[in-house]
């Protein structure tokens, strides 16, 4: 038998991966692993040496006709069938080796047997005493994973064959390759980022590294006297019989369970289990991920999922939405059902795979080749044996990295030869609904992408805020005992004084140099200075937590009041003077309001979009002269008058009550104002007077959907130029 060399293996692999992904553009993760699979499986049907291609449960992906010839395989028979039901009687080094490089312990193996697995296992006459050289590569697909192996046979010369039967290859130019790895291995598996864990065949943790100490909260050595059912809320011992022998029929399987640390906090994880065996004994290899994160966005994901794809199927026409790789992201239940097709199959097929609409088809690949944001055309597509032409409007999204689609049956209007006005006018009317439809549709997303941000950013706050507060409130705590012990210990001191006015002298030089009656007057103020600057961490804290209101799902009675004034805290440092601006001067005229029922971070996140554009707003007239006042101001030098221009910005919040039910919240700047031009444009998605690559456009336009649509309140600006602008959101107060 001929093989292809390890090395040599590698590099062909790597570059067929190159070869075919050169300028391919991006796909789904599920394309990226059938394409990969496709690519080994060519490689390998088009080798002239002895490979086969296996997945992770070693069944047949492909082989090469060598193999088949080598192995007594008809032609095809091997596909799709398990190695081991194949070949029943290998030896368990063999076994052990192809496990070993599934689980990913050994990058690559290669060892010697005494015949090939057929001969070895059936005994066929003809086979000799020749030996055969084995190398098991794993290959993974393009997300890295690995996705099974790749099998090569070499048969290699007597004499060059070990006289002792099995054994690995220990070449000069291989040993010094093995012997890194034996010592690196050790080191990769205690600092890895994944918590890994042993166990033995009764389920006793016998290793765990640095991950798994820090997981948990154990030390090492009270690790190693826990079995799997102290660390698993959800196991008991009991179990651990089943477990071990699915374990050993199967070889490695994934499950996800409930851990809990040192202190009894659970979490859940994924956790990946493997069986070795090494000296004589058995091991369970368990690798453990944390994966809270990851449940709590795919939950915030989904329900985000859900309620754009139930706005698109309110949209009376046929939507599909396609990424910039020309695949379907999605379709409506309208354009499913007017197919007959499941909305899923659309999902990852490339544009055109249904082959009935070309001018389509071309609509779409045009559109992502040119710079245009919309854009609307007429097209003939044929749905189930019937020609209907449709209105498509389209418009990009995610910074021209998808589109969307939306198409309105015009058929009948086109066949139609009376009445033309008015079908005219019809159809420019239903355009411009379905223009408003888009703008819609965009906004919903934006504000889905936007929850799920300030999700992801509370969780994050969160988290820092209760590991600031803690070691806060130590020094906190602390200081009023330091500010005790010290006053106890100038009183003894003061005694002293009272009742041995005359010292040693060594005393008296030490006091002397110490200066005794300074420090009485500056340790006091020191103390309090640092009571006051704990204080003021932890009112930090405390309004970034405000802000964050992981609770923000939920409607609740809260002080408004709160949430305005850790938006300001967040916002103190773009108050502050810069870049030849005065200082923002904020004056806060507070009412006394009962607890307002509504989502607390939504209004938050209001609050936020409406000071930061009064800031930006001050911002930009203090750069602008005509919005200065002026001062006379004397020179020394010339004896005459001259006038300096200055600004002095100002914000103003106000709070009060418009009726028994109704609250209001104003905030106002003196800032430039507007035209009534641009006052009629602010609440558009995508309006802005800034500069496109600092601005969105959807501040106002999200903050008008949070207070309308989610608070079934009010949202009202009133602005002139040069008198500055103040936006007024009025909400019910509603019941606790």
């Amino acid at each position: 038998m001929q093989t292809l060399a390890s090395s040599a293996t590698k590099s062909e692999a790597g570059k067929v991966c190159r070869r075919e992904n050169f300028d391919r553009p991006p796909a789904t993760p599920e394309a990226d692993v059938l394409e990969s699979k496709e690519r080994f499986r060519r490689l390998v049907e088009r080798s002239a040496d002895s490979v086969a291609m296996v997945d992770c449960e070693m069944r047949y992906l492909s082989v090469s006709s060598r193999w088949e010839t080598d192995g007594a395989i008809g032609c095809g028979e091997a596909i799709g069938r398990s190695h081991w039901e194949l070949f029943p009687n290998l030896p368990e080094y063999w076994q052990q080796n192809a496990r070993a490089c599934l689980t990913g312990v050994l990058e690559y193996s290669e060892f010697v047997t005494g015949r090939s697995p057929v001969c070895e296992a059936e005994q066929i006459e003809g086979c000799g005493s020749g030996r055969v050289k084995w190398v098991f590569l794993p290959w993974k697909n393009c997300s890295g994973a690995i996705g099974g192996l790749l099998l090569f046979a070499e048969k290699i010369a007597e004499e060059l064959a070990p006289k002792n039967g099995y054994h690995k290859l220990t070449s000069n130019v291989k040993t010094p390759q093995l012997e890194i790895k034996r010592k690196l291995t050790p080191i990769a598996l205690e600092n890895a980022a994944d918590t890994v864990f042993f166990t033995s065949a009764e389920g006793q943790i016998c290793y765990a590294n640095k991950a798994a100490c820090n997981l948990f909260g154990y030390s090492e050595s009270e690790l190693l006297n826990l079995t799997v059912s102290d660390i698993d809320s959800q196991f008991s011992v009991s179990d651990w019989p089943e477990l071990w022998e699915k374990l050993k029929q199967q070889s490695n399987f994934t499950f996800k369970a409930t851990y809990k640390t040192r202190n009894g906090a659970c979490f859940p994880v994924e956790v990946k289990v493997n069986y070795l065996e090494y000296g004589g004994c058995e091991y369970c290899c368990a690798i453990a991920r944390d994966i809270s994160a990851r449940i709590a966005a795919e939950s915030a994901l989904l329900e985000a999922k859900e309620q754009l794809q139930a706005v698109l199927d309110a949209v009376p026409g046929l939507v599909s939405w396609v990424s910039s790789d020309l695949r379907y992201l999605g379709v409506n239940r309208h354009l499913a059902t007017a197919y007959q097709m499941p909305a899923e199959i659309f999902s990852g097929q490339k544009v055109g795979f249904l082959d009935t609409s070309p001018k389509f088809n071309d609509l779409v690949y045009d559109f992502f080749a040119s710079p245009q944001k919309k854009t609307s055309q007429e097209v003939i597509t044929n749905i189930r044996g019937e020609d209907k032409t449709y209105l498509i409007v389209a418009q990009k999204y995610h910074k021209n990295t998808a589109a969307v689609f939306v198409g309105l049956d015009i058929t009948e209007s086109k066949q139609s030869l009376f009445a033309l006005q008015e079908s005219e006018e019809r159809l420019r009317q239903q355009a411009a609904k379905l223009e408003q439809t888009l703008l819609v549709l965009q906004r919903t997303q934006t504000q889905l992408i936007q929850t799920e941000k300030m999700s992801s950013l509370g969780q994050l706050v969160a988290g820092i805020a209760h590991e600031i507060n803690n070691p806060v409130s130590f020094i906190s705590g602390n200081v009023s005992h330091a500010t005790g012990y010290i006053q106890e210990l100038l009183k003894s001191i003061e005694l002293y004084q009272k009742h041995y006015p005359e010292p040693v002298a060594e005393i008296h030089d030490w006091m002397e140099d110490l200066d005794l009656d300074f420090i009485k007057k500056d340790l006091p103020k020191l103390l309090n200075s640092m009571k006051v600057g704990s204080q003021r961490i932890r009112d930090v804290v405390r309004s970034l937590r405000l802000f964050s209101r992981t609770d923000a799902a939920q409607m609740k009675p809260v002080d408004i009041h709160e949430g305005l004034d850790s938006t300001v805290l967040i916002l103190q440092n773009r108050l502050q003077a810069k870049g030849g601006r005065p200082g923002i001067s904020l004056v806060k005229e507070y009412a006394d309001l009962p607890r307002i029922r509504c989502y607390p971070g939504q209004l938050n996140q209001v609050f936020m979009h409406l000071l930061t554009n009064a800031i930006d707003a001050l911002e930009e007239g203090g750069r602008n002269p005509q919005r200065c006042g002026t001062i006379q101001s004397q020179s020394l030098l010339s004896g005459g008058g001259s006038e300096t221009e200055i600004f002095n910005p100002e914000i103003r919040i106000r709070t009060f009550l418009v009726s028994s039910s109704e609250v209001a919240i104003a905030i106002s700047d003196n800032g430039p104002g507007m035209t009534e031009e641009v006052l009629d444009c602010i609440f558009d998605p995508l309006f802005t007077t800034k500069c496109p690559e600092t601005s969105t456009g959807l501040g106002l336009a999200i903050s008008q959907h949070l207070v309308v649509e989610k608070h079934g309140g009010k949202l009202h600006c009133v602005s002139r130029p040069g008198q500055g602008t103040e936006l007024i959101v009025k909400i019910a107060i509603g019941n606790d």
